[in-house]
């Protein structure tokens, strides 16, 4: 008997993921992504990206998520991509380096039909989406995708949205592993696109990709299935000095010890690397005065410096890939939420200052979650701050209260009552046999 190819345990697993006994752990987890991407979603909906977006595809802007046929699902795909990525402030997977509920969420419920799809339904065309990608990456192509400049949540977000989009759509295995395969064709992104309209954007395209390349297999468009395969042309093709390869599917399994519990959620709306900075200045923050600080040392993984690369951010985009900025706003008692990012702050005195005051230095051995800073005061002492494991960070996780007011704190200014109403709705969202009312609290 032959050994089955990586395509065919992914087409195998997304084929009968449609009766899937999903563990409670995992649906919890799924909806915790849930909550959190309708979140940044609708408050990314106010974002300039966004209103461009939806003006480029026809449509009346700030309504977001879009989901369902009210315009076509690649379109609404795109979008909802946009406004979810627009604050940077969407969860993200670590060991892949993705913002995997980002790209799959948005994929799933423009696709999604309000009138039939239930809530459990698209709880498990999601879990799917994020375990293939996750799983098929392993543990290195996040990494390497970042090393060389390319942006991990446009190229491995593929593969999450067209296998998701693919088991919503009932596709057969064969057609489900072609699916994915297709993906890997349209699969790009640009790490330089960070401070600016082009990151959300690539997610965006990522989110509609999958419903496109689930739909053309739908319809018996076929690609080399070898692609997927743990050397095969797609991972070549990024990492051409084979240092990094596609995980082997049958050593790492599919549905067991799923990838989902293993999602970051996001307390501050910034570059996940800076998110450890962040907590280490505001332990000492309380004993700092601006006006008495002599100089900041940061210290932090090297691949934290080579992404966070503004030094002197000129806007608030480039300030949530400053370590500089969100350092010298923590120290001063910005809020470091979607608000901690406006055009006012960036250009504030006592945060230029401290900016200009502020060193950051790679140390070999640290991670993207742990981080210290040093500030020295003018009377000569020095303070110093340490953080181990990020806030957010699976095994130093948000509670549910702190992910609700995460939700509500994004949502209420938009949507004001109905924010409570829709969180109560996500929260038992497994239970419902159609997500129509999801939907008109969501328009």
């Amino acid at each position: 008997m032959s050994i089955p190819t990586n395509a065919e345990v992914v087409g195998r697993f997304l084929g009968r993921m449609a009766e899937c006994h999903l563990p409670v752990e995992v649906i919890e987890a799924a909806k915790r992504c849930l909550i959190d991407w309708v979140g940044v979603t609708i408050a990314g909906g106010r974002e300039p990206v966004v209103k461009s977006i939806a003006a480029y595809i026809g449509v009346e802007d700030g309504l977001v998520p879009h989901i369902g046929p009210t315009v076509d699902a690649e379109k609404s795909a795109l979008l909802n991509g946009v406004a979810a990525h627009a604050l940077d402030f969407d969860d993200t997977h670590i060991p892949t380096d993705s913002h995997i509920s980002a790209v799959t969420w948005a994929a799933l419920l423009a696709l999604a039909d309000p009138r039939r799809h239930s809530g459990l339904q698209l709880i498990r065309a999601f879990v799917a989406g994020y375990e293939v990608a996750a799983k098929l990456s392993g543990r290195r192509f996040g990494f390497s995708l970042q090393f060389r400049w390319f942006h991990p949540s446009a190229v491995i977000g593929r593969l999450a949205s067209s296998a998701a989009a693919s088991v919503l759509l009932s596709l057969p295995s064969d057609k489900a592993a072609h699916a994915v395969a297709l993906s890997t064709a349209k699969a790009a992104g640009l790490r330089a696109s960070l401070g600016g309209m082009g990151k959300p954007m690539q997610v965006g395209d990522a989110a509609k990709d999958g419903v496109v390349c689930a739909r053309m297999a739908a319809a018996g468009v076929e690609a080399d299935l070898d692609l997927l395969a743990p050397n095969g042309g797609f991972i070549r093709a990024f990492v051409q000095d084979r240092s990094a390869q596609l995980a082997d599917l049958l050593d790492t399994k599919l549905g067991q010890e799923w990838a989902v519990l293993h999602t970051s959620i996001k307390p501050y709306a910034c570059l996940h690397g800076i998110h450890p900075s962040i907590d280490a200045a505001r332990e000492v923050a309380a004993d700092v005065t601006s006006d008495d600080v002599a100089a900041i040392r940061v210290f932090v993984a090297p691949g934290v410096k080579k992404v966070a690369c503004f030094e002197q951010p000129a806007t608030s985009l480039e300030a949530k890939f400053s370590v500089h900025y969100c350092v010298a706003a923590a120290l001063v008692g910005v809020p470091m939420g979607a608000g901690g990012f406006s055009e006012t702050s960036v250009d504030e005195a006592n945060i230029r200052r401290l900016i200009s005051l502020t060193e950051v230095l790679s140390e070999d051995g640290r991670k993207m979650v742990d981080s210290a800073i040093e500030v020295d005061l003018r009377d000569g002492t020095t303070l110093r701050g340490e953080t181990a494991l990020s806030r957010g960070h699976p095994g130093n996780p948000l509670s549910v209260e702190e992910l609700e007011r995460k939700f509500l704190d994004l949502v209420e200014p938009i949507r004001g009552p109905a924010a409570k109403e829709l969180l109560s709705v996500i929260q038992q969202f497994e239970s419902f046999d159609t997500v129509a009312d999801f939907r008109k609290l969501c328009h």
